[in-house]
């Protein structure tokens, strides 16, 4: 006989009795993808964080250049290209050590940068700039002059951010000619592989335990820009594929079994041109058959491995914000990005991750529609899919640098919920929020729904499976497996009203379900228990801009070896 829907009752103030309702499904046969809990990471948590993230990321601008044997970075153009020390200066005690070290106790795997761009800063724990005022002449700007009239006592007056008006070192609005040897010293890739040797050293080899998956810089493609003061020109295509032969060449021979990680794209324009192109077409690409930067060295990747016998590249590493106005917002609390409009456009934009249909609301709508590529529809993680089965299968996708709004924004909550259950979906291998968010947040209130929903350890994790909403821009809908223990099902409430979700369970389900939820206004709880016994459930009355986990039994035709059809 037929079994009648089960539905969540309860007392509904008079607007909610008129809540949109919206038709869910699950298929728990169809799509099955295992999800890699890797996608649940962050970049540069403070070492004493106190919650584990499966997947930490030691990047970054200042990573680029670093000098591991006295822990000196260089700030680049975030900050007056300057040499800053940090800590005391032994390698054990160093930012990224000191990460390795907590990563790892926690049972997590870190990502740590190896730079690529041949210049280290000098081994003086002192600041040192790139654009000295005294050498190079007036600049727009000096250390001591950002902070206006009251500078701090320890500000160098001397320390230009090298754009200029005029003089005989000024050019095109920048310093030219300085020396890069002002900061920094000519390294390569046997540098490389001595401080990877000392990381095998301090924390064992990636067989045993230690660092497996290193990335080939950060953003080689803004070099030009960031790192103008050792590498004023503009990468092409064969210069980032030299780099890679260099330097993943080094990293494989020091650790055989590394993941390395390449090219580390800045963000959409670097998936199709190269810094000489200035963004998606130019000479360089033309030179270079007209394939997209990405594609193409995806196809050396292969080409270097069937030559000679090794995998240079394992994980295709790339970058995204979306460039809608206002959503992506590193204010916390957050300026002007919560407002109706911005919102609204935030959570939208999550589309540009997976709907090849979707036209961003950016610039990136203005570059056109090239005939094949279709620039103003980004649909990033399906495209890139797509050109790893095309140009060299079996690599692995990371997307490393990404944010959606602020910590403390209920939207940016809310999308950074619904991108971790996108990147399960979508296969995704491994990704990093740029950065951690604070503890305590809203946004941490996200990852702690994958991570720790019930506050018990209790994870999302298991075979992402079919998920369908009626209206994937007012309620995301997300399915997750784990075979012979549970089904969940993730909702994400984007509408400003509440939402009735009318689910076709696709299975008969019998025994008691949870379901946890936050919201902006509220912290992630258990917000309601039930039992069910049939093929359909209602979830009445989802609050406005809320995510929902939806816990269910496992169903008794799936075994933990699989599927098995009704």
């Amino acid at each position: 006989m037929r079994i009648m829907p089960l539905v969540l009752a309860c007392l509904l103030p008079a607007s909610a009795a008129h809540a949109a309702t919206i038709a869910v499904s699950i298929d728990l046969g169809a799509d099955r993808r295992p999800i890699d809990p890797a996608i649940l990471g962050v970049s540069n948590p403070p070492a004493n964080l106190p919650r584990a993230y499966p997947f930490v990321r030691w990047g970054g601008n200042s990573t680029t250049r670093y000098n591991w044997q006295v822990d000196v970075h260089n700030t680049a153009a975030d900050w007056f290209f300057m040499n800053i020390a940090n800590h005391d200066g032994s390698p054990a005690s160093s930012e990224v050590e000191r990460l390795v070290a907590a990563t790892l106790a926690a049972g997590g795997r870190p990502l740590v940068t190896i730079g690529t761009i041949g210049w280290t800063p000098i081994a003086l724990r002192e600041k040192r700039w790139g654009f000295s005022v005294a050498e190079y002449g007036a600049q727009q700007q000096t250390e001591c002059s950002y902070f206006g009239a009251n500078p701090p006592s320890w500000c160098m007056a001397d320390a230009g951010n090298g754009r200029c008006s005029q003089g005989p070192n000024c050019s095109g609005g920048v310093i030219v000619g300085n020396r890069p040897t002002d900061t920094s010293f000519a390294s390569g890739p046997n540098d490389a592989r001595a401080w990877i040797a000392h990381l095998q050293q301090r924390f064992g080899t990636a067989a045993a335990g230690g660092i497996r998956d290193y990335a080939l810089d950060n953003e080689p493609m803004l070099w030009n820009s960031t790192h103008r003061d050792v590498h004023p020109q503009p990468l092409t295509y064969d210069a980032l594929w030299s780099y890679t032969v260099a330097y993943a060449g080094a990293i494989k021979q020091q650790e055989p079994n590394a993941r390395v990680h390449g090219p580390v794209t800045w963000g959409y324009c670097d998936l199709f041109g190269s810094a000489a192109d200035e963004c998606v077409d130019g000479p360089d690409r033309a030179a270079h058959g007209g394939t997209p930067l990405v594609k193409w060295y995806l196809q050396q990747v292969c080409a270097f491995q069937q030559q000679h016998g090794v995998r240079l590249v394992d994980t295709l590493d790339l970058h995204y914000y979306p460039q809608g106005s206002g959503v992506v917002d590193f204010n916390d609390p957050p300026a002007d990005s919560e407002t109706a409009e911005i919102s609204a456009r935030r959570l939208r934009s999550l589309r540009e991750l997976y709907d090849p249909q979707w036209t961003s609301e950016s610039w990136i709508a203005d570059l056109g529609d090239h005939a094949t590529w279709h620039y103003s529809k980004p649909g990033l993680i399906r495209r890139v899919r797509g050109w790893i089965d095309e140009a060299c299968p079996g690599t692995r996708l990371a997307i490393t640098e990404y944010n959606w709004g602020a910590d403390n924004g209920a939207s940016s909550a809310l999308a950074q919920a619904e991108v971790l259950a996108i990147f399960g979906r979508e296969g995704v291998d491994a990704a990093t929020r740029w950065v951690s968010p604070r503890s305590g947040s809203l946004v941490e209130r996200a990852f702690r729904l994958h991570l720790d929903y019930d506050g018990a350890g209790s994870r999302v994790e298991g075979t992402s499976v079919r998920a369908t909403s009626a209206d994937v821009d007012a309620l995301g809908a997300y399915a997750v497996h784990r075979a012979g223990s549970r089904v969940m099902l993730l909702l994400f409430n984007k509408a400003t009203t509440a939402t009735t979700a009318a689910i076709d369970l696709g299975s008969r389900f019998d025994g008691g379900w949870r379901a946890y939820r936050f919201s902006g206004s509220e912290d992630l709880h258990l917000a309601s228990t039930g039992n069910v016994a049939g093929t359909t459930l209602t979830l009445v009355n989802l609050p406005p801009r809320s995510a929902t986990l939806l816990v269910l039994p496992d169903v008794d035709r799936v075994f933990a070896n699989g599927f098995e059809g009704p």
